[in-house]
């Protein structure tokens, strides 16, 4: 009996110390109370937040004589599902603070959709303020949080529609280093894209371009000779079920690929001397054929853009978009000696600009001194080499080679350059003539992800259904053309934010925005079976 009572202990003990025994180690020593903590939120992969968190440790012992350790937060898979996250969390704090610091009843329609609403502007003084600008303006005047320090990462788009809605403020790294924003280190703006905030409230950290990722040997294997170079190739018949592509709702990069391609067919509308509002509407509905080719040729839509050039390089896909550090960061991983790599990278000629990747500080941050510390680090030259230097050289990465473009100016000089692992990439003089205009496409971002759902993603089995009876029916001229119509809909005056579509998407009513998708995927599948049926009727002729 007294054998059993010690094992029915021992079993006891046992369960109750397996959560601390088990438990994932943070790496913070349980009884160092001298340590501090910065929340970081980001949807970076792991190589880029282990050698950030570690050189940022490193930089603090040194200079400061402080131990700091990152807690690195990446809800779901994407951009998309952090942007959910931020909003949710500001919105619950808000609402706290409204019910029981300012002691004010809360109302969903009035304080809880105009608290944070961008296109609301308000006065400098609160005499004249309505219900929704008295909510707003009691947000801006607020430290109020959600839990996280720095938003790191993500694409241009994302900081800027945080800033105007209050989640981002200034973290004053332009007073305390006005020297590094010269046309010199870091420019105001090149080739066409806004290099940081005028308001001061985020910075790009890095570079990025936007182009294609492919596998010479499935190529080789499907018997493709061209590489695919342009953006247009990639809607070629023989890409059939062998692109790999994310989806835009989930991936920001992939949403500015996308983005970038309409701007190159815009630019050929210019440039063939079409008036601007004509070219505006051509160049996007061309865009927009495209890409319900690509989609047509996709092998899957997947919630991650990290998993494109991974099954790229595995030989599940021919090709894929990505961004450039995600394509040349695999080129190296599966470089072989004396066997090359099973992918390559190119950015289409004239097919992208270098956008930035941001760095901001988050209101109501749990510990803004830390924050701005780290903010400071990782635009300054230490941090930047980081980037772009090869593991093991001075000032470079511990492990592995990030193959992130810098954004200063003074890093692209010969003697940094022999660091680097890409020094034949210079982003300030290889934009290829390529010149991106925020006024042409910025105010379509969220119309373009929403397109894209509901005209590949949604009736994708449809879509590639139509796809294929052209192919196998060699393309007749009816059925192609009823494939290429557009919805008046989507056009390009429809998704503007005056037009019928861009109101819809732009306001936060969201049962008009699912009933305009339902609307739209059954017209999408009636064109997608109209154009089966006429590839067949015309075949038989």
């Amino acid at each position: 009996m007294t054998g059993k009572l010690i094992a029915l202990g021992v079993a006891l003990l046992l369960t109750l110390a397996a959560p601390f025994v088990l438990r994932p180690d943070t790496g913070i020593p349980a009884s160092d109370s001298g340590i501090n903590t910065l929340t970081v939120i980001t949807p970076h992969n792991e190589s880029i937040r282990h050698e950030f968190g570690l050189a940022f440790a490193t930089h603090m012992k040194l200079t400061r004589n402080q131990t700091v350790h990152i807690d690195w937060r990446t809800p779901g898979s994407g951009t998309a599902d952090l942007e959910r996250y931020l909003q949710s969390e500001y919105r619950a704090n808000f609402e706290n603070y409204w019910r029981n610091t300012l002691g004010k009843d809360w109302n969903n329609a009035v304080v809880g959709a105009n608290f944070d609403n961008r296109r609301l502007t308000i006065a400098e003084t609160s005499n004249s303020d309505t219900p929704e600008q008295a909510a707003k303006r009691a947000f801006l005047k607020s430290s109020v949080s959600c839990g996280v320090d720095v938003f790191f990462g993500g694409g241009d788009y994302p900081f800027k529609r945080f800033a105007e809605m209050g989640y981002l403020v200034d973290s004053g790294i332009f007073d305390r280093h006005p020297e590094w924003f010269s046309k010199d280190i870091i420019p105001a703006k090149f080739s066409g894209e806004i290099y940081y905030d005028t308001r001061k409230r985020w910075v790009g950290a890095s570079l990025a371009s936007f182009g294609i990722c492919y596998n010479p040997l499935v190529l080789q294997r499907l018997g493709i000779s061209k590489t695919p170079s342009q953006w247009s190739h990639l809607g070629e018949p023989e890409y059939f079920r062998k692109i790999a592509i994310a989806d835009p709702t989930k991936s920001g990069s992939v949403t500015k690929a996308l983005e970038m391609l309409i701007q190159q067919y815009i630019r050929n509308e210019i440039n063939a001397g079409i008036a601007d509002n004509t070219s505006l509407s051509a160049g996007w509905e061309q865009g927009l054929m495209l890409i319900r080719r690509i989609g047509a040729n996709a092998r899957y839509f997947t919630d991650s853009a990290t998993k494109i050039p991974f099954d790229v390089a595995q030989g599940n896909a021919a090709a894929g978009m990505c961004i450039d550090f995600f394509g040349r960061t695999y080129n190296e991983i599966t470089t072989q000696k004396g066997h090359g790599s099973r992918i390559h990278y190119l950015t289409p000629m004239g097919g992208s600009s270098f956008s930035v990747d941001p760095i901001a500080l988050l209101r109501g941050a749990p510990n803004p001194s830390l924050a701005k510390a780290f903010i400071d680090f990782v635009i300054s030259t230490a941090g930047q080499k980081i980037w772009a230097y090869r593991p093991g050289s001075p000032g470079g990465p511990a492990k592995k080679a990030l193959r992130r473009l810098p954004i200063r100016k003074d890093l692209y000089g010969q003697k940094n350059r022999e660091h680097q692992s890409d020094p034949e990439v210079l982003p300030f003089s290889e934009n290829e003539g390529f010149e991106y205009v925020a006024e042409w496409t910025g105010s379509h971002f969220n119309p373009l992800r929403f397109i894209v759902r509901v005209m590949c993603i949604d009736t994708h089995d449809e879509l590639q259904a139509a796809w294929q009876a052209l192919i196998n029916s060699g393309f007749p001229e009816k059925a192609s053309a009823a494939f290429n119509q557009i919805d008046a809909r989507i056009t390009y005056m429809e998704c503007h934010k005056g037009g019928k579509t861009g109101k819809i998407l732009s306001g936060k009513d969201s049962l008009a925005k699912a009933r305009l998708a339902k609307e739209l995927a059954a017209s999408f599948r009636e064109q997608y079976q109209t154009v089966i049926k006429l590839a067949k009727s015309e075949n038989s002729q």
